[in-house]
């Protein structure tokens, strides 16, 4: 009923503004077909993946009001998304939180991974490294793609892309104020000309972060009987990129940054947890080579290097003498090499590899200083045109962990275009997720004077890899005379081996403790379908609305309610006289968890809305927007404790 009324209202709207516009044609409603670079690593037309795939460009991004990422992944059908703090960075996840962190899921911005092995591993804070300014366009894998980018890219893959620096040249600047805390602020600066061109951004993103439903809310007077996270969070950002182009042949590109994130953790009644700042830091230098040999083929090298660390301790307060410490660093260098080229008129194919060695520092965490994993990586993927209408990508990963072993992740995916605009995709794939350095090698001790105090994870190292084998029928379809295109998946992925924590007896010690081991516990089936569907229904108009419905057959409640059994996302964007836009999102989801038995979210129903006015001021163009996120009542997130409220917010953004 919500949806209709939503539909309803900007149909009204839509009628009002198209008698402002010419009557469009079906140039207007369906241009050229997205060529999307991250499923099988050759550029392929949309309807020729092997994958389903949502693209978010940047006029979607820029009509949203989002602030992150995150807040973008609630447009993708199937995915999970938390705005907490509480497990280090905001999460987002693809058919279920099963854990407390992003670990389950690739990120890549501009082919460099910012999946951290710290802790159980997390591609959550890398999500916070960019900001969305910069932003082109990200490519979203709607499933499992081991076969491509290796072990991480067990559940979904997102592909950000940022802008060439020739298309954000001059100054640029945003500034946000709004509730709960809101405080946003960007500057850009962008020069140079085609044979070299350069782009320095540097931002800050900040609010008080989630509350409790029994804190200032309710008391505002009595700030100080807060109960529940422990908000203020900030994320600065600074980023560089340059391209050059010495020769028609030759293409350079060296990106570096820095970011600083800081996060409020802690309760004030847990005397074990109490309320502090937590910070992730993290610097990365990125250079990229490609040379064009022909007209069909072309060879790419790429080296990265990024550095983190992590800072997290507080006094133990029944024993104040006690500091409790999850601090550390870790570092990781990637060495990739990729050829692409053309066989006959009807085969293409990429094949590659790449090298990757990643350090963790912890003294708390493993009670060891260092512990390394080294990564090879050997790819490929052959695009075979049978017919003009019948396409078959087959593809493989060989991947070998110097912790875990070697793992091989094929993939087969046929594409038929059973007629012109309708493609319908069949296949499968098969990957994996090794246990990160943590639940391998975790040893989490608490002595005192020498004495073992207690244990909370202890790890034995017999984790294995989890595997999931993934079966899809896909349709891509376009309808011009409906001005509607239409992209539906039907999914059956079969895990094997989750990982989790269990408690158990450790004898080895006197008196026996009982830590937490990473074990493989659960095997479980999801299934379901998901489908995203854009409307334009007058040129100035588009509406977007997308469903999935997850099923996961497990007889434990905290496995089976991992992901929402319905979820749904409905965002219509308008152009109104005058250059004005005006967006509204709702998302609808019903029940999950995130964490364990006995932390069931309720149902959740959230509305945006973002208005925004263009103007100019002599050769100043500018644009002045409110937004307002959740503006119902407010909802869990995460966990039952902690609550997203309203944030009303103005921002004004100037373009010098």
């Amino acid at each position: 009923m919500r949806h209709f009324a939503i539909i309803l209202l900007l149909w009204s709207l839509s009628a009002l503004a198209s008698d402002q516009v010419e009557n469009p044609t079906e140039k207007d409603y369906f241009g050229d077909v997205p060529i999307i670079l991250s499923v099988s690593r050759l550029p392929q037309p949309l309807n020729e993946t092997p994958g389903a795939v949502t693209v978010i460009d940047r006029d979607m991004i820029r009509l949203s009001g989002a602030r992150s990422i995150p807040d973008l992944m609630r447009l993708v059908p199937g995915f999970q998304v938390t705005d907490s703090y509480e497990s280090s960075a905001p999460q987002v996840v693809y058919h279920g939180g099963f854990g407390d962190f992003s670990n389950r899921i690739q990120v890549l911005i501009d082919g460099r991974s910012v999946y951290s092995a710290f802790f159980v591993g997390t591609a959550g804070n890398g999500l916070q490294t960019i900001a969305l300014e910069d932003i082109e366009r990200i490519e979203v894998l709607r499933g499992s793609n081991s076969a491509a980018f290796g072990a991480r890219a067990f559940l979904g893959v997102i592909n950000i892309i940022t802008r060439a620096p020739l298309d954000t040249q001059g100054a640029y600047a945003s500034i946000s104020k709004g509730e709960r805390g809101v405080r946003d602020s960007l500057l850009r600066l962008g020069w140079g000309d085609e044979a070299a061109s350069y782009r320095l951004t540097a931002s800050r993103r900040g609010d008080d972060g989630l509350s409790s439903i029994f804190g200032y809310d309710y008391f505002p007077r009595k700030p100080d009987i807060l109960n529940g996270p422990y908000g203020i969070n900030s994320v600065d950002l600074v980023n560089f990129r340059a391209d050059l182009h010495p020769n028609a042949l030759d293409t350079l590109e060296f990106r570096a940054g820095a970011s600083d994130q800081r996060s409020g953790t802690g309760n004030r009644f847990s005397p074990g947890n109490i309320q502090r700042e937590r910070g992730f830091a993290a610097q990365y230098l990125q250079a990229d080579w490609r040379r064009v040999l022909n007209e069909d083929a072309d060879l790419a090298l790429s080296f990265s290097h990024t550095d983190e660390s992590y800072s997290d301790n507080f006094p133990y307060q029944p024993i104040p003498p006690l500091v409790i410490d999850f601090g550390g660093s870790a570092s990781n260098d990637a060495l990739l090499v990729q050829h692409s080229f053309r066989s006959g008129t009807g085969l293409r194919i990429v094949w590659g590899g790449e090298l990757r060695h990643e350090a963790v520092r912890s003294m708390p965490l493993f009670n060891q200083p260092l512990l390394i994993t080294n990564f090879t990586r050997l790819f490929g993927n052959i695009e075979w045109r049978i017919t003009p209408s019948l396409l078959l990508n087959a593809g493989a990963m060989d991947e070998h962990s110097s912790l875990t072993g070697s793992t091989l992740a094929p993939r087969l995916m046929l594409n038929w275009h059973a007629a012109p605009l309708h493609t319908l995709r069949v296949g499968f794939t098969r990957a994996y997720r090794p246990p990160s350095m943590f639940e391998k090698e975790a040893n989490i001790r608490y002595v005192l004077n020498n004495k073992l105090l207690d244990e909370s994870y202890v790890s034995r190292g017999n984790a294995l890899p989890e595997i999931i084998l993934s079966r899809e029928i896909g349709y891509l379809g376009e309808i011009p005379t409906l001005h509607l295109s239409a992209d539906a998946r039907i999914f059956h992925e079969a895990v094997k081996g989750l990982i989790r924590p269990v408690q158990y007896m450790d004898t080895r010690v006197s008196p026996a403790k009982f830590p937490l081991d990473f074990v493989n516990t659960d095997n479980f089936v999801i299934r379901g379908f998901e489908y995203q569907l854009k409307f334009r229904p007058w040129q100035d108009t588009q509406i977007l609305f997308n469903q999935s419905h997850i099923s996961i057959g497990s007889e434990k409640p905290e496995v089976a309610m991992a992901a929402p059994k319905y979820a749904s996302s409905l965002a219509v964007f308008q152009k109104l006289p005058g250059g004005i836009d005006f967006s509204l999102i709702q998302h609808v989801s019903s029940a999950m968890t995130w964490l364990r038995a006995g932390n069931v979210l309720a149902p959740t129903h959230r509305t945006d809305m973002r208005l925004a006015m263009p103007f100019r001021a002599g050769a100043t163009l500018g644009v002045f927007a409110v937004v307002v996120q959740n503006m119902g009542s407010p909802y869990n997130d995460f966990s039952n404790a902690y609550f997203f409220w309203r944030r009303l917010f103005a921002t004004l953004s100037l373009k010098l």
